[in-house]
């Protein structure tokens, strides 16, 4: 089997891919795995430009462990970590939520995305680690830990952003808020301007951020104002 990531500078030949469905098959691959020496890198959309997702010997796909577990009255949303961004976002838009922040790009699988630290922009909002409230994680031996802030807490927060170190996520929970529009705001600026007061400027609105075109004076600014959904 032949891979590589969506910017073509990460590839591998030779490897052993597996898909697994459930949670009970993700445990079995990385418990027979351990016990022949092998080698396991689970994989999301290959979105990351680096070599974390590179594998060496056994490749864990999980678009086929991608599906909605629960959505509650509050918000509470758990999904099988396999499931895509865009995915999600669409599930929840339907029954009027929203993800508090996210980045540019939702072709990244939920389980990718949070192990590699994906953030959107905006002072007063984390980035996706903060929303998740549990998760579900199988170890290198096959071991399933459910975690959460009062179960397994050092672990939990170890892994909302493990970078796949400490074990592959089956499932995720993460929190949800009413659904909100963005009114966006995009125009050059001088960078001296953005830069003479620049907390001003990063918290002159909810999500803001600015792209310096090097070798010049200007720059991208750009400014999402959170707005509800009618308007």
């Amino acid at each position: 089997m032949r891979w590589r990531n969506w910017a073509g500078n990460q590839r591998a030949d030779g490897i052993d891919v597996r898909r697994p469905r459930t949670t009970g098959e993700i445990a079995t691959v990385l418990h027979e795995a351990s016990v022949a020496g092998r080698r396991v890198r689970p994989i999301g959309s290959g979105h990351s430009f680096s070599g974390i997702g590179r594998p060496e010997q056994v490749q864990l796909v999980l678009d086929r462990h991608a599906d909605l577990v629960d959505l509650t009255a509050d918000g509470l949303v758990t999904v099988q970590a396999g499931m895509p961004l865009h995915r999600l976002n669409a599930v929840l838009a339907r029954e009027g939520w929203a993800l508090t922040n996210l980045g540019d790009i939702d072709r990244q699988t939920v389980a990718g995305a949070l192990s590699t630290g994906t953030h959107g922009t905006g002072a007063r909002f984390g980035g996706l680690a903060t929303q998740v409230r549990a998760l579900q994680l199988v170890t290198a031996d096959g071991a399933v830990l459910d975690c959460s802030a009062t179960v397994e807490p050092e672990v939990f927060a170890a892994a909302r952003v493990g970078l796949g170190a400490l074990g592959v996520l089956a499932t995720v929970t993460l929190q949800a808020e009413p659904a909100f529009a963005l009114q966006m705001d995009e125009r050059p600026m001088p960078l001296a301007e953005v830069l003479e007061d620049l907390d001003g400027f990063m918290t002159s609105t909810d999500h803001v951020e600015f792209h310096w075109f090097p070798h010049t004076d200007m720059c991208l600014a750009k400014r999402n104002t959170r707005v509800p959904v009618s308007a």
